[in-house]
């Protein structure tokens, strides 16, 4: 009879949500975990606006045109969305799907 020992079993991934207010600390806390190199899938979110100088697409966002958004959106391939500022912003399900898949753990920030 073979021994379990909670050393051996291997935990399913995790969903990690890091949520508040703007001002928090979210940002803070995710770059100190990169920085750290935690071995973590940091979500993207996808927007419609154009990208600022300097950000760069699947780093600093998914830059997506309004029509593209809003189909992911009416698909439901959006694991969450809103409009802020008068943009759309939203968390793809499929980066999240395929992470955890490869059995790593996610993090995710919202606004509250």
């Amino acid at each position: 009879m073979e021994e379990h020992s909670p050393y051996n079993l291997k935990s399913p991934p995790l969903l990690i949500v890091i949520s508040g207010p703007a001002g928090v600390g979210k940002d803070s806390v995710i770059q100190r975990l990169k920085e750290r190199g935690c071995a973590l899938h940091f979500v993207v979110t996808a927007t419609d606006r154009a990208p600022r100088p300097g950000e760069v697409h699947g780093v600093d966002y998914f830059f997506l045109p309004t029509a593209e958004f809003l189909r992911m959106k009416r698909e439901q391939e959006l694991l969450e969305h809103a409009v802020v500022y008068g943009q759309h912003k939203g968390v793809p399900k499929q980066q999240i799907r395929e992470a955890l898949a490869s059995g790593k753990d996610v993090i995710m920030r919202v606004d509250v």
